[in-house]
């Protein structure tokens, strides 16, 4: 150490007894100094650096630049005054301690009481803690009680690090020392040149104390940059978070949320001066997913711009999320010129893959790019989703074959997904074809599910997808065919997984109800049979496992119900329709599940087949006639929350047509019937033609006339001259719309298209139908008569 210094260290405590009180002062004026915060300097911060002071002294950090000064500027005034008679009792505490100690105990207390400590920042305070030797882990609070533990108990501590070092710290910064009385002062004379020759000799450990210093200052400047980061990252995590979440949900709300959340960090970022609050890859493909989700046009183009912006940017980069984004935009319009555009930007991102490009497209790519094909719903459309699973099968097969295994090729195998996107494609097509072809996917896929490179094994939705196409090919066999395909399913086939285990694939609910109604689609002459016992299999499945998850619904007995309407073959179809009606209602009523409670489609099904039961015997029409009684007035009682509708008393009055003789039984039954439908509200056109075949026409007008609708037999109007659109609107005000025109055969078309439509029979040559009041005839199972 210089001789100067050791001159300066004399001179403080040359000064005796009567020069004390004015080292003491100059020691907490120079101590002031070196704490007081430059008040006048706080305008010349930045709103960042007076936020990260104002939450260190645990003081609020909202308002604009003014009241965070302010708030700053109370603060240092209402604490000054403590500070300073804080720092005065503790220099007199020094030298009190200092006079009474002996040579061989006394030591110099340098480090701060816990008022100071408080006023430290963490970094200052861990800097103390590695000068002394002790773990640096903890908040604030464990930090500072460490400090003071070793304040109290300086044994533990290191001599050197403790005592004799910040003493000369002490001395030769601040300049001062606490005072000892005359007689002490050869005592303090003879430790201070034992501390200064030690200090001579240890240039080493001086400098790195300033190390400690300069890196205790570069760790404080560094804390208020991690802050600051942490703080745009917080901002910037939750409004992107708000944003997901609409996205998720698909909320109308999501694109305007998006545009506010980017012009918000911009302009937080514009005003902080800080680049961190910039937006950056999520947040931008929040914003293309928003517009994408919304199906617009202009939302569509929006998206092309945004990404168009990102391309043309330095500091976002495009990523294969938001591409994506814009394929299942287009996807969703569902039209081909949609699906050509989703096909250009996948090939437009394998172009990029080829020359290096950080975009590289997915194997959800290719899924969405396949489903936008999907949606077409043509044979076309099914041969273009099959090319580019194929193309995805090439780009892959070529990274195996170049061993280039990495990321890019985990996100680019091909699964399940893929697949069963492009057999649903072939099972929308309506091809003839697309049973074989989505059966040769599906073999396809079992193939692959036994390779290691490959994570596809076929799944229950790949199953169902297959069925599916068969029944939408419109071939004969196609049912058969399906069946089969579920066979095969109830047998429970086992494909390893990737980590080890098996998958195990079963039949649930909707493999079932797909091929029973392509049996009640089927015009084969046991179609209806096989959908029974496929629904007696389910029943009896349900009812023997505990465990059976495989449970039948109304769309499954509906399904059944309405395949017996249809069939010409099975005899008594009415009772069958009946009994099948009442398994229904027990099952029900045993598990109380809502999937098997009845409902209105399902008697109607049954007041169907009734109807469709003339060609029967006289046994069958009766027996038909009395079912279809029973189930009208189950329906009339309410059961099961299910009450007529014009489809019920349109099927009720066409049993009365078709099952019972003409005469005065059958006219009163049916105006009955008909004067009740009026009653509900329930007046449908089917309702109206059937009335008509009921009664004679000479009693049909004053039917009406009793009723309270007398303008036809007023005009002298014919029977079959009154229009649905004519009658009164408390007759008709609870009928759906589809119910009033599309169940009224004939008689609600105007004049123009009834004239066609003659014309063109006359030039097919095909004999006319006459319909007469009275004349049985029954009319063919459509889906409107359901």
């Amino acid at each position: 150490m210089p001789s100067s210094k050791r001159v300066r260290a004399r001179a403080c405590l040359g000064g005796g007894v009567g020069n004390s009180r004015h080292v003491r002062s100059s020691a907490s004026t120079n101590k002031e100094k070196g704490d007081t915060i430059d008040v006048e300097g706080l305008s010349e911060m930045k709103v960042v650096e007076l936020k990260d002071r104002l939450r260190k002294l645990n003081l609020s950090v909202g308002g604009r630049k003014i009241e965070l000064i302010q708030r700053l500027n109370d603060h240092y005034s209402n604490h000054q005054s403590s500070i300073d008679s804080g720092r005065e009792d503790q220099n007199e505490e020094q030298y009190s301690h200092l006079v009474k100690n002996s040579p061989d105990t006394v030591r110099i207390e340098a480090e701060p009481q816990s008022t100071d400590l408080l006023l430290l920042t963490v970094p200052a305070l861990k800097d103390r803690l590695r000068e002394l030797g002790l773990p640096l882990g903890g908040r604030k609070a464990d930090l500072i009680e460490r400090l003071n533990a070793a304040m109290m108990d300086p044994e533990k501590t290191d001599e050197d690090a403790t005592t004799h070092v910040p003493m000369v710290k002490e001395l030769d910064d601040s300049n001062t020392s606490s005072m000892a009385d005359n007689n002490g002062n050869s005592i303090l004379f003879g430790i201070l040149d034992e501390i200064l020759d030690d200090m001579e000799g240890d240039e080493e450990s001086v400098e790195s104390d300033q190390a400690n210093s300069l890196d205790s200052e570069n760790a404080e400047s560094f804390t208020i940059e991690n802050a600051s980061i942490r703080r745009a990252r917080r901002k910037k995590y939750w409004k992107t978070q708000e944003v997901r979440e609409l996205v998720k949900a698909n909320d109308p709300r999501a694109v305007v949320k998006a545009e506010e959340m980017i012009a918000t960090l911009e302009k937080i970022a514009e005003e902080e001066e800080n680049e961190d609050y910039l937006p950056g890859s999520l947040q931008y493909t929040l914003l293309v997913e928003s517009y994408a989700k919304s199906g617009t046009a202009d939302a569509i183009r929006r998206a092309e711009d945004v990404i168009d912006c990102v391309l043309e940017s330095d500091k976002v980069s495009l990523n294969a999320q938001m591409l994506n984004a814009l394929i299942g935009a287009y996807a969703n319009i569902g039209n081909p010129e949609a699906a050509e555009k989703a096909t250009a930007i996948l090939e437009r991102m394998e172009y990029l893959k080829e020359f290096g490009g950080s975009v590289r497209p997915t194997v959800h790519s290719y899924s969405i790019a396949i489903s936008a094909w999907t949606k077409c719903e043509s044979e076309a459309a099914a041969v273009n989703a099959e090319n580019i699973l194929n193309r995805l099968f090439e780009n892959y097969d070529r990274l195996l074959r170049n061993e280039e295994y990495g990321q890019h090729v985990e996100e680019l195998m091909p699964n399940n997904i893929v697949f069963n996107s492009a057999i649903d494609a072939w099972a929308r097509s309506g091809s003839p074809e697309a049973g074989e072809k989505s059966l040769a996917l599906l073999h396809r896929m079992e193939t692959l599910s036994r390779m290691a490179d490959y994570n596809v094994r076929p799944d229950t939705i790949s199953f169902n997808t297959c069925i599916k196409a068969f029944c939408n090919s419109d071939v004969v066999d196609a049912p058969i065919k399906a069946e089969e395909i579920l066979s095969k399913l109830e047998t429970n086939p086992q494909y390893p997984k990737r980590n080890g285990s098996v998958l195990i694939v079963r039949p649930n609910r909707l493999s079932y109800n797909t091929v029973i109604n392509a049996w009640a689609k089927s015009s084969l002459p046991q179609s209806a049979m096989r959908a029974e016992d496929l629904l007696l299999r389910m029943i009896k499945s349900f009812k023997s496992d505990t465990f059976a998850t495989t449970t039948p619904d109304s769309v499954t007995f509906a399904s059944v119900l309405n395949a017996l309407a249809k069939s010409k073959t099975v005899r008594f179809k009415s009772e069958k329709c009946h009994s099948i009606l009442k398994a229904m209602t027990d099952l029900h009523e045993d598990d109380g599940s809502y999937d098997t409670k009845p409902n209105i489609i399902c008697y109607n099904t049954v007041l169907n087949a009734c109807a469709f039961s003339a060609r029967g015997t006289e046994e069958e029409r009766r027996q038909a006639l009395k079912v279809a009684v029973e189930t009208f007035n189950q329906m009339r009682q309410g059961k099961h929350d299910v009450s007529p509708d014009a489809v019920s008393y349109g099927n009720m009055l066409k049993c009365c047509a078709n099952l019972m003789p003409p005469g005065d039984h059958r006219n009163g039954m049916a105006s009955r019937l008909f004067m009740s439908c009026c009653d509900e509200g329930v007046v449908g056109g089917m309702c109206l033609d059937e009335i008509r075949r009921c009664i004679p026409p000479r009693a049909f007008l004053p039917l009406l006339a009793d009723m309270g609708y007398d303008e036809p037999m007023r005009r002298h109007r014919k029977a079959h001259a009154v229009q649905l659109r004519d009658l009164p609107r408390k007759w008709t005000k609870n009928v759906k719309r589809t119910d009033m025109k599309s169940r009224q055969r004939g008689t609600f078309e105007k004049p123009k298209k009834k004239q066609e439509r003659r014309i063109r029979r006359q030039k097919e040559k095909a004999p006319p139908v006459i319909r007469r009041p009275g004349l049985l005839v029954e009319y063919g199972a459509s889906g409107k008569d359901l």
